[in-house]
């Protein structure tokens, strides 16, 4: 039983790093992880900055608004852009 447990956790564990890989592959050299999973570029970074800015607007307490936005557009264009690319 215990080799049997052993066994299928070293299987999920090769299944994850293959995964991992597959997903590093995809990243082009000048990407930046944002967050797990969400990565950008210096372009879709200045993209999303200004639609952010635009956006939301620039008062005083809107820093966490405009971050959410910026990170939401960022992985859109993030999956936009890995689209293309398959």
């Amino acid at each position: 039983m215990k080799t049997s447990h052993v066994i299928s956790i070293s299987l999920l564990w090769v299944a994850t790093l293959w995964g991992a890989s597959a997903a590093v592959a995809q990243v082009p050299p000048n990407a930046v992880m944002l967050v797990p999973g969400v990565y950008t570029t210096p372009e879709i970074s200045a993209k999303c900055q200004k639609y952010a800015r635009d956006r939301v607007g620039q008062s005083e307490n809107t820093d966490n608004a405009r971050q959410s936005v910026a990170l939401a557009c960022a992985q859109k264009l993030w999956q936009k852009q890995v689209k293309g690319t398959r």
